[in-house]
């Protein structure tokens, strides 16, 4: 894991859970971030991930991020992704 990342999760409401993320987003936290999402799927409807705390994104965490992403937004489809990291986060 990158020793700079670090997730933040707070649930806004019934209906929304929000993550932050900080630091360095590598495979490592990627794998982190996925054992949350995992964790997540039954506390609430809304799933917001806010990516302004990032410095950098490796490619590698993207490829390891992105299909467990897709594989996520089937079963739920009420993912929001902000930030200026935003556009890295979407699949090409």
């Amino acid at each position: 894991m990158a020793k700079s990342f670090r997730i933040r999760t707070k649930k806004k409401s019934n209906r929304t859970l929000d993550i932050e993320l900080f630091g360095d987003f590598d495979a490592s936290s990627a794998c982190e971030l996925i054992q949350v999402l995992d964790e997540s799927t039954d506390q609430a409807t809304k799933l917001a991930i806010d990516t302004d705390g990032l410095r950098n994104i490796n490619a590698f965490g993207l490829d390891v991020f992105l299909p467990r992403l897709s594989n996520l937004a089937a079963s739920w489809p009420d993912i929001e992704i902000t930030g200026r990291f935003s556009s890295a986060f979407q699949e090409q």
